[in-house]
């Protein structure tokens, strides 16, 4: 008798529920999501689960907390813009935004999207957030020193920057719109008329 092959090696089971959880919340939404469910599809008794989450809660906060270290890894190998750019590095820090969204559906949804945790209530997770959100302010501040960027209010571009590349993220992700053939060509297209109307 064959025995069933565990999908998660030996000390590696938190990484194994944490995508189990995503994949899960990606198919049916985070209120589907039971840790006796996720116990059973890992492959693990129903105890398990919860020597790593107190809780389907705790869980959750973990899986969003994933989701924002994956962007800034995301964003940080962009690098730094080029003095020269020409907003070519800020275009593409909107493309990567898009497509983490696309590839990472679970994620943003508990970030930013329709199922997003109370971030006040998790200090961690709020965090994150604004040092995703610093991270924009600043690029933007540094293209304003450079003139590249009309020099209004920097966090109110930030507001509009990032509220073109969610709505389109979103209405992608949570299916209102119909997949086009090529998802990079549409983000870099929304985020040069974008641009156009940021520039000096």
């Amino acid at each position: 008798m064959s025995i069933e092959k565990k999908p998660y090696h030996h000390g590696h089971l938190r990484a194994a529920l944490l995508e189990e959880a995503a994949r899960m919340i990606a198919e049916a939404g985070a209120e589907r999501v039971t840790m006796r469910a996720l116990s059973r599809r890992v492959g693990v008794s129903h105890t398990a689960p919860y020597r790593h989450f107190t809780d389907k809660e705790a869980l959750l906060v973990a899986v969003a907390a994933e989701g924002f270290a994956r962007l800034k890894a995301r964003l940080q190998a962009l690098g730094v813009p080029d003095q020269d750019d020409d907003l070519a590095h800020f275009q593409q820090m909107g493309v990567t935004y898009i497509q983490f969204a696309i590839e990472n559906p679970a994620h943003y949804r508990l970030m930013y999207g329709k199922e997003a945790l109370r971030r006040a209530q998790y200090p961690q997770l709020q965090a994150a957030a604004d040092a995703a959100y610093a991270e924009l302010v600043g690029i933007i501040e540094a293209y304003q020193a450079t003139g590249t960027i009309k020099s209004e209010n920097s966090h109110a571009l930030a507001y509009i920057a990032w509220s073109t590349v969610h709505g389109l993220a979103s209405l992608l992700v949570d299916g209102q719109m119909r997949y086009p053939e090529d998802v990079e060509a549409l983000a870099r297209l929304t985020t040069t008329i974008l641009l156009e109307g940021m520039k000096a």
